[in-house]
């Protein structure tokens, strides 16, 4: 069986639809629910129904800390459920678009995540992490905190900037991979990054940075003995430009062609309004 890691935060429709496509004889849904979600309790209640385990932990702000705790929350569950192959990190916007053989054929105990060089991004990107963010526990109040926090945290950035304070060793690394937080890895190697004491030193010196999720993954992975099994592909269909009102884009069914012939495991991102009609099709040629 393979577990699926889902974090949301809107559009239940969707959501809804993701739990219902996954087949619960080889999948099982864990799905973190951003505590400032209007998902209220019944919506909560269905998903349950349907073989999802469902949480509400955290207050997930873009950046924040919040979201790679709610992921680590989530591969606990998963770990002390037991009984999976493979993890597969997405959101509550992805969409699976092949049936579960596929999945198995294609998982075949190697890590799946696309990165880059922290050190080959552009300045502003990794002035996330050089620069960190002295205030970002602010983030986790619940509410009346944007406007305060954003405000110091650019405070900060200006003196760390004019006394040159960057940071180059994270922990236990100086090598450090930047990925999107998207991917799929074998219950072994998640359960490695629990256990080791390694990784977590590094959890704890990247508490303070922005996007620490994107940071996390792909810098433990490929700074580990598992970096030969670590693939430069994470298996998720997306479109980058701004479209449909979002960057990465909606996908809709304009999108169908290339979404098929993709050969990805995940389409991300999707909405229960534009893409209705990409994901009947989806469904049509697939399942």
């Amino acid at each position: 069986m393979h577990a699926v890691l889902i974090t949301a935060y809107k559009d239940y429709p969707a959501l809804l639809r993701l739990v219902r496509r996954l087949d619960p004889r080889f999948f099982k849904p864990f799905v973190h629910i951003d505590r400032r979600s209007r998902i209220g309790d019944a919506e909560i209640d269905e998903l349950k129904r349907l073989g999802a385990e469902v949480s509400q932990r955290f207050v997930i702000r873009w950046g924040s800390h919040a979201h790679l705790q709610a992921i680590l929350h989530l591969m606990a569950q998963a770990l002390e459920h037991g009984g999976f192959d493979y993890l597969h990190l997405i959101s509550g916007q992805d969409y699976p678009l092949w049936t579960a053989n596929e999945f198995q054929r294609r998982c075949d105990g190697r890590i799946f995540i696309d990165y880059v060089r922290l050190d080959d991004e552009p300045r502003f990107v990794r002035e996330r992490y050089e620069l960190g963010d002295p205030f970002h526990f602010l983030l986790s109040w619940p509410r009346g905190v944007d406007r305060v926090h954003k405000f110091l945290f650019r405070k900060s950035r200006w003196i760390h900037r004019l006394i040159a304070r960057r940071r180059t060793q994270f922990g236990p690394y100086d090598r450090i991979w930047k990925a999107l937080v998207w991917s799929s890895f074998p219950a072994s190697a998640a359960r490695r990054l629990m256990d080791d004491p390694i990784a977590e030193e590094f959890l704890e010196a990247i508490r303070n940075t922005r996007v620490a999720e994107e940071i996390c993954f792909a810098t433990y992975f490929l700074n580990s003995d598992l970096a030969g099994s670590v693939v430069k592909d994470d298996l998720r269909y997306t479109d980058w430009r701004e479209r449909n009102g979002s960057k990465p884009a909606y996908l809709d069914e304009s999108d169908a062609d290339a979404v098929l012939a993709s050969g990805a495991l995940f389409a991300r991102k999707v909405s229960s309004t534009v893409s209705t009609k990409l994901l009947d099709a989806v469904d049509a040629a697939r399942f």
